[in-house]
């Protein structure tokens, strides 16, 4: 596994410097334990959706000419109801994620990084602090190593 990530972000004109290893991800982990939980209640709650259904609707597009005149625009998707605190449930586990990853080259508190992730998510968008969170966190799981391995010469016996 590789040890570490590290990028530079710049908010209002500075940079942060984000550094993550196992540990912080360790410590991520433990401090989203909670939230965690509802993430999978929430995989829970959206499991009925006929997302093959919806997904098929989608990539064939319906044609509007087809449709009954009493159609029902939401049918199979009443399920989702209000997407607030479940998307305020994913901001709260990456503004925990950059709290870490803030902590070791700038040691802010939980509640500066806060509003350093907030004034991120005015400038960036919260897609693209996502997208770099889970960036980091696939470098530091990924195995550098490369996987044909088969010439190694240590490997090859020497009896005859």
């Amino acid at each position: 596994m590789k040890e570490l990530s590290t990028e530079i972000i710049n908010i209002d004109g500075k940079d942060y410097t984000l550094f993550l290893n196992r540990a912080g991800i360790v410590a991520w982990e433990k401090y989203t334990k909670c939230e965690t939980e509802k993430l999978k209640n929430l995989q829970e709650k959206y499991k009925d959706i006929d997302v093959d259904k919806l997904e098929k609707n989608i990539d064939e597009g319906v044609e509007f000419d087809t449709l009954k005149n009493d159609a029902n625009p939401f049918e199979g998707i009443e399920e989702v109801g209000d997407l607030s605190e479940d998307i305020n449930t994913m901001i709260s586990i990456y503004k925990r994620l950059y709290w870490i990853m803030w902590y070791t080259k700038h040691q802010l508190s939980i509640s500066d990084a806060n509003e350093l992730f907030d004034k991120a998510i005015n400038e960036y968008g919260i897609e693209q602090l996502v997208a770099l969170g889970r960036q980091m966190i696939e470098e530091v799981n990924t195995d550098p190593t490369p996987t044909n391995l088969k010439n190694l010469t240590a490997l090859k016996s020497t009896k005859k």
